[in-house]
């Protein structure tokens, strides 16, 4: 479940050595055909759980608890993505593949400062045509200036969602759970090591807790969050129509 393995060479934006370069816009998510789930932030869990299911699990590199959506039942394979690269229509896009070829890194040695960094790899940099980042005086161009304020507002809205992650881990308002599906041709697929809340430990903890959340907001990412698991069973459906095109094909 990896997630930034889609950036293959990620290089600091420079107004001198990256001062004439172009980065093209995306024409497909071919980069993330076998990412089968993606971080997502709470603000994105209303509209995402109409799609997918969002899942909590622990981040063995950072030792976090963080949140995902899951794309597809197979360790690669993205049910989102179609051979073409298009993202399926009608469906979410998560605010993590939107910011592609751009992210933030922390900057070492200075707290909550960032900077703005490009995929050096991705295929669109350093084009004859695309967004320009710097004008002739060096300065962010206005494309620029708005890709590094989404990139800032994801950032707040994952930091936000930490917070949260915290709080509820704090209270003990996790369990894990095994996602476990059974194709029509009998193939049995699914996920262990996952995490939900727990919407029966939730009437245990003390009103001034449950109230905390509430003025948070939190209370409407997590009854998101457990609406969108019945999305396995729609992720189930969508493989075994992949299976089925496979076959005919």
């Amino acid at each position: 479940m990896a997630q930034e393995g889609i950036y293959k060479n990620p290089v600091v934006l420079n107004p001198v050595a990256h001062k004439s370069v172009k980065v093209a816009k995306l024409k497909d998510f071919k980069f993330a055909q076998e990412m089968n789930s993606v971080l997502i932030a709470g603000q994105e869990f209303m509209e995402a759980a109409k799609y997918f299911p969002i899942v909590f699990v622990r981040d063995q590199n950072i030792n976090e608890i963080v949140p995902i959506a899951i794309l597809g039942l197979r360790q690669k394979g993205n049910l989102f993505v179609g051979s073409d690269g298009r993202w399926k229509e009608g469906t979410y896009l998560p605010g993590f593949f939107r910011r592609y070829p751009f992210t933030l890194a922390d900057n070492k040695g200075e707290d909550d400062s960032f900077a703005v960094c490009v995929d050096a790899g991705f295929e669109g940099f350093d084009q004859e045509e695309g967004i320009a980042l710097f004008n002739e005086d060096g300065k962010p161009t206005k494309e620029l200036n708005s890709i590094v304020e989404f990139l800032r507002k994801f950032q707040t809205q994952y930091l936000a969602t930490q917070e949260m992650i915290r709080k509820l881990d704090e209270l003990n308002l996790f369990k894990e759970f095994s996602a476990d599906i059974t194709l029509p041709a009998g193939e049995k697929l699914g996920f262990k090591g996952t995490m939900m809340v727990d919407e029966k430990a939730i009437l245990q903890i003390e009103d001034q807790e449950v109230l905390g959340l509430f003025r948070r907001g939190f209370f409407a990412w997590i009854y998101a969050h457990l609406y969108s698991l019945s999305n396995f069973r729609a992720l189930g459906q969508l493989e075994a129509k992949k299976g089925v095109a496979a076959e005919a094909a």
